[in-house]
């Protein structure tokens, strides 16, 4: 009778640490549904990341990219300035050069004008003092 009660006490124990298994594995398995679903969410908050910043990405690079191509151009389109302004400084220059040479020469044609019309005068003079003196 001895170990017909150590028998029961022994089926009443494994049974209350049966239940409490039972107990630990329901509660292990909500633990690991509730795990699962905040795995989940984090998945999927973590894709959603991922995605946006994959897409600020491409309009990050993509406004780099307008913006290398408008200062390339800008640049290509400086340079051809400071070339004409290069040149339209030394067409200025050449344009200045021929008109003061335009000028003397005009000045020339004057002065050359004048000194002839003297010359014509002092030889009229010279000529009316030669008949003033052929006369007298």
């Amino acid at each position: 009778q001895v170990s017909q009660n150590e028998l029961d006490w022994f089926h009443q124990d494994s049974e209350a640490q049966m239940k409490k298994w039972q107990q630990e594995k329901k509660e292990n398995r909500e633990n690991l549904k509730t795990l699962r679903g905040t795995a989940k969410k984090h998945s999927d908050t973590n894709e959603r990341y991922l995605k946006t910043i994959e897409d600020k990405e491409k309009q990050y690079n993509g406004c780099l990219n307008t913006f290398l191509e408008t200062s390339n151009k800008f640049a290509n389109e400086k340079g051809k300035l400071e070339e004409l302004i290069k040149k339209s400084q030394g067409d200025s220059q050449e344009c200045e050069k021929r008109a003061v040479n335009a000028e003397v020469s005009v000045l020339q044609t004057w002065k050359e004008t004048e000194t002839w019309k003297l010359k014509g005068s002092i030889a009229k003079a010279e000529g009316n003092l030669r008949m003033l003196k052929a006369l007298s």
